[in-house]
């Protein structure tokens, strides 16, 4: 059972500039942790919204030819927290479903299409990223 899942909204129907700052918080939210798996579990909702070339970017950056239906897990270590707050705000900024695994906490983020996020944990965390 995970009891607190603070939820925050990050764009309102348009591109708010918002994603860096709020990947920052959930980094931070989120803690210490050894292994981060972003999990990208839908998109083209908002097609004319997407911008493929900056992901694909980001992920030829780390290797990964692959696309994205082929591939849509990005695993990030612990001292990869830069990488991973870029590709989550790249997330949001297509407005795409995903979701956050760490290891080894007990927590999750849920990145809505919808444009909103909802951080899942089985203890009180601090999160309070910028709302718009």
């Amino acid at each position: 059972m995970i009891p607190h899942c603070p939820t925050a909204v990050y764009a309102r129907g348009r591109r708010s500039g918002q994603g860096p700052s709020v990947a920052v918080t959930c980094v931070r939210a989120l803690g210490r942790w050894d292994e981060c798996l972003l999990w990208v579990r839908g998109w083209g909702v908002w097609g004319s919204g997407e911008d493929w070339p900056a992901y694909y970017g980001l992920r030829g950056a780390r290797g990964e030819r692959r696309s994205l239906d082929k591939a849509p897990g990005h695993l990030f270590a612990g001292d990869e927290k830069e990488a991973f707050v870029r590709f989550l705000a790249q997330v949001m900024e297509n407005a795409w479903d995903a979701d956050v695994l760490v290891v080894p906490k007990i927590k999750r983020i849920h990145v809505s299409h919808d444009e909103w996020l909802e951080l899942r944990s089985t203890t009180p965390t601090d999160f309070a990223p910028v709302a718009v």
